[in-house]
């Protein structure tokens, strides 16, 4: 199975909403888990309403923070927003989102799809990798 770890600041909305929308679309061949550098104490309540929106229930959990166990795990990091070093997380990818934390909700619902959207494309990424490396007579040399 396939591990996705989201970061991003405060594990609020971004990250939530990414783990939740990977988990519902690569169910049973993927599973993601989200974090933050700095979260916070509690979720955000307008992320709850714009995904209940369309019909997706979000998890009732307390933000986590990066931690070695989750990072280990995980076989593709995805930061979301430019707020973080991407240096820190070496690999990762960098979905440049903004955070739509205390802004009116059309912002969450923009910021909602456009990670949807991203979500799909990186399941599809991910499928025709894995897809790539197992067909016969393909491999991957090692660099020098």
């Amino acid at each position: 199975m396939k591990h996705v770890l989201f970061v991003d600041v405060r594990n609020t909305a971004r990250s939530r909403m990414a783990e939740v929308w990977f988990n519902r679309l690569a169910a049973g061949w993927g599973k993601a888990d989200s974090c933050g550098t700095m979260p916070a104490r509690i979720g955000d309540p307008c992320v709850v309403q714009v995904m209940r929106e369309v019909g997706v229930t979000m998890p009732d959990r307390t933000p986590r923070p990066v931690k070695q166990q989750l990072l280990s795990r995980a076989e593709v990091i995805v930061i979301l927003g430019k707020e973080l070093n991407a240096e820190a997380f070496p690999a990762a990818r960098v979905w440049d989102l903004p955070d739509p934390t205390h802004q009116p909700l059309p912002q969450y619902r923009l910021v909602r799809d456009a990670i949807y959207r991203n979500v799909e494309e990186l399941i599809v990424d991910l499928r025709t990798l894995e897809t790539q490396t197992r067909a016969p007579g393909w491999s991957i040399s090692p660099l020098r």
